[in-house]
């Protein structure tokens, strides 16, 4: 009962932090959201492979005060065979830009180093396994928003890609925070 009042406080929480986040980016190329391609209504990371435990739990420095907290036991020679992911709801055709935002903390960093080691990226789930991007964090214990984009270079159905961050570089603790992927076009000028 206890898990059950805990992930529907956590969905309420990033139900509420969506909301007021607000639907625009800003930057060197100034861009506006037309397309949210995650489920901003659930909350829903699964986790792939093995040698890892999940659990939600509070967070202080987290926005809305929760997180998923995903512990990786081990170091696996395929960094991507442990990993979690958040499914895609609207396909992405090419040419498409796709930025992802994810709140990311290291609460027990890689051993003999100050940071966690993981790969986010939009991948296709089979062959030839593609991806939008791939990029590389090193988070630290001061948790932060990470933003990554890109575009896609050929088309994705929604039933073949998922976000994905890879954990198998060694033994750590990661909380993920709210997730926001979205399709953007260019701001008019």
């Amino acid at each position: 009962m206890k898990t059950r009042t805990s992930l529907a406080a956590v969905a309420a929480i990033m139900i509420a932090f969506t909301l007021e986040a607000g639907f625009a980016f800003s930057g060197p190329s100034m861009a506006m959201v037309s397309d949210p391609l995650n489920d901003r209504f659930s909350v829903r990371w699964d986790t792939e492979g093995g040698n890892m435990r999940r659990r939600i739990v509070e967070s202080p420095t987290a926005p809305g005060g929760a997180a998923l907290e995903v512990t990786m036991r081990r170091r696996i020679n395929e960094a991507w065979r442990s990993r979690v992911t958040v499914p895609i709801i609207n396909d992405i055709r090419a040419g498409d830009e796709v930025v992802l935002r994810v709140w990311i903390r290291a609460e027990d960093p890689i051993r003999g180093q100050e940071t966690g080691n993981l790969d986010l990226q939009i991948v296709r789930t089979s062959e030839p396994y593609d991806n939008i991007f791939s990029e590389n964090i090193r988070p630290t214990s001061e948790g932060q928003y990470y933003t990554v984009r890109g575009v896609a270079q050929a088309d994705f159905d929604a039933d073949d890609v998922v976000f994905g961050a890879n954990l198998g570089y060694g033994r750590q603790t990661i909380q993920f925070g709210p997730i926001f992927i979205d399709r953007v076009a260019p701001a008019a000028e």
